[in-house]
């Protein structure tokens, strides 16, 4: 019986040989049945019936808890070793060696197995339901479930996935070329604009901006549709593609909306962009498959988060606290006179 987060390093036939009950402890004194073997047996089953019927405490409700309870002194038997013949079959129960359960969590110290008996056999990804290997997100903040997505493409594949994946690089691709062709096109429109208007009325009249809307309301859109444009992409990526092609779709897709909402609204790149960027870079920093440790990796994920941070809040700042940090364009205009304006003919036939 094997969980679907595990991930077999080479082919366990030997296990076949095990007697009637076999499974390994990742924990001091509670077998873990992410992976056992069981031997069909009449016998047993009458005897679960039983237990059932007599309801035993159960300590987690599952079938770790049954399993447990009913193989109680698993602990003190022997430790499994395969015969040497090959054909020999065991009788009896048996406890795995932690080579067959080797726990991910264990790698994450070293980026390296320490496995002290057996062979490196199976792996078992026993962490938080969100962050289970087949998700493309769980790679690369727990690198070691690519391990799971190479087994995939050895297997079974992406053939269900790749379809949706190709239609959303389209759609991103073709919404950035048409904002792109807008944004290329917009300066002349506003030249050809600007020179009609100086034709039909030459003045110096003064100009005052005038919002289309509050700036705190402004501001608050802008927000929304900034955090948006890292959501949306993200929850529309399918959720067991390669990692590599999920950050790619996800890093298009953002690109994409923030390339929208800055013509959109007209905000300076730059602040816009930084925390794509810094993002991006951070996720180099996990993709880099040469760290010595996992300890020097978390040390500068953090120096490099730390680093980041000034210009972060620089940005929040430049797009919602500066009073015209979010824009970068000639607003709206109404035409006003100056006390000191000196009215021409001209003028006064405009």
């Amino acid at each position: 019986m094997l969980d679907v987060d595990n991930v077999f390093l080479r082919a366990p036939d030997e296990l076949f040989q095990c007697g009637e009950f076999c499974a390994a402890f990742i924990n001091p004194c509670i077998f873990h049945t992410g992976l056992f073997v069981l031997k069909p047996s009449n016998e047993t089953f009458f005897k679960m019936l039983k237990e059932v019927h007599k309801k035993i405490p159960n300590k987690d409700g599952a079938d770790q808890g049954f399993l447990t309870s009913h193989f109680h002194d698993l602990l003190d038997r022997p430790l499994f070793h395969p015969p040497i013949d090959g054909t020999e079959r065991l009788t009896g129960l048996y406890r795995l060696p932690e080579s067959y359960q080797m726990d991910a969590a264990l790698y994450y110290l070293n980026l390296k197995w320490h496995t002290p008996c057996g062979l490196n056999s199976a792996i078992t990804f026993p962490s938080i339901p969100m962050l289970k290997p087949w998700f493309w997100w769980s790679y690369p903040i727990l690198p070691l479930g690519i391990l799971w997505h190479e087994k995939r493409l050895e297997t079974i594949g992406y053939h269900s996935d790749i379809h949706i994946l190709i239609i959303q690089v389209c759609f991103y691709l073709f919404c950035l070329s048409v904002t792109l062709f807008i944004q290329r096109r917009s300066p002349y429109a506003l030249v050809s604009e600007r020179s009609s208007s100086t034709k039909m009325c030459m003045n110096r009249s003064h100009f005052v901006e005038q919002s289309p809307c509050h700036p705190i309301v402004r501001k608050s859109i802008i927000m929304i549709i900034l955090i948006l444009s890292y959501i949306l992409p993200f929850s529309i990526v399918p959720t067991t593609i390669h990692p590599i092609l999920g950050w790619a779709n996800f890093l298009l897709g953002s690109l994409t909306f923030l390339v929208i909402t800055i013509n959109l609204f007209k905000l300076n790149i730059l602040p816009v962009m930084i925390p794509w960027l810094e993002g991006f870079g951070m996720l180099l920093v996990m993709f880099w498959p040469y760290h010595s440790s996992g300890i020097s990796r978390s040390l500068i994920m953090t120096t490099y988060a730390f680093l980041s941070s000034p210009s972060l809040w620089w940005c929040f700042k430049k797009l919602f606290i500066s009073p015209n940090g979010s824009e970068s364009w000639e607003p709206l205009m109404t035409r006003t006179t100056s006390k000191h304006d000196v009215v021409t003919e001209s003028s006064k036939l405009c």
